[in-house]
């Protein structure tokens, strides 16, 4: 029989406290933003103002590991905290949540609310919340892009095999900057390159762009393409 002082031990594994609070009441810097997604292009949600108290329930890295990742370029950690908002602070500034939380990863960031990043808290410097709060999970896939030409908008096109007569029609999209992609497939060879991304705003549901109109130099984010970044067929 085996002795019972390691199934005593193994039973009292289930019993223990949780190791992390439920959440951690911070306050806010001045100026403190609260975006839809862990980095600091997107839009924000909220602008807290100096001295609010929020509660966050656990931390995630940016998927941006690099300047667009940190509260101001260049400067600054990758750590962002999740503010549970669920209506406490007025409607939000921004109605649409793509990529606000990550259920589909197990992780706790779930429900109305946005990321904050960690300079953002008073004294913040002072606090490991990689020690103090429970890891979300993976944070939000987050995926940008530039046109490689300066001051040219981008153009899609609503498939992207170009011997294909629907896809030879072409769109103006009027977006000049970073804009937010999401999956890629193979399409025709432009330039050396046969990979088209999808553009996630202006939303429409097939809005491709040619590989020749990107800055290589200017994707920030998960890199494109993984595995998982695939568009269905």
């Amino acid at each position: 029989m085996a002795p019972l002082a390691p199934l005593v031990s193994l039973l009292s594994l289930f019993h223990r406290a949780p190791k992390y609070p439920a959440y951690v009441t911070i306050t806010t810097e001045q100026q403190a933003p609260c975006r839809i997604h862990a980095d600091n292009m997107p839009y924000s949600v909220h602008s807290f103002a100096a001295n609010n108290k929020l509660n966050v329930s656990c931390w995630a890295a940016s998927t941006m590991q690099d300047n667009k990742g940190r509260l101001n370029d260049n400067e600054g950690s990758f750590t962002y905290l999740w503010v549970n908002t669920n209506g406490s602070f007025g409607p939000p500034a921004f109605l649409s949540y793509p990529g606000v939380g990550n259920a589909d990863q197990g992780g706790k960031a779930r429900g109305e609310g946005c990321w904050l990043h960690e300079d953002s808290v008073k004294e913040g410097a002072d606090v490991d919340f990689t020690e103090a709060l429970e890891w979300c999970g993976e944070a939000p896939h987050h995926q940008i892009g530039a046109p490689g030409t300066y001051n040219a908008a981008f153009v899609c096109r609503n498939c992207t095999d170009l011997t294909n007569a629907t896809c030879q029609t072409e769109y103006p999209t009027q977006e000049y900057g970073y804009v937010d992609v999401g999956c890629w497939k193979r399409g025709s060879e432009v330039k050396g390159n046969t990979t088209w991304v999808q553009m996630v705003n202006p939303g429409t549901a097939n809005c491709y762009i040619s590989p020749d109109q990107f800055d290589p130099k200017e994707w920030h984010g998960k890199w494109i393409l993984g595995r998982r970044g695939r568009c269905a067929s």
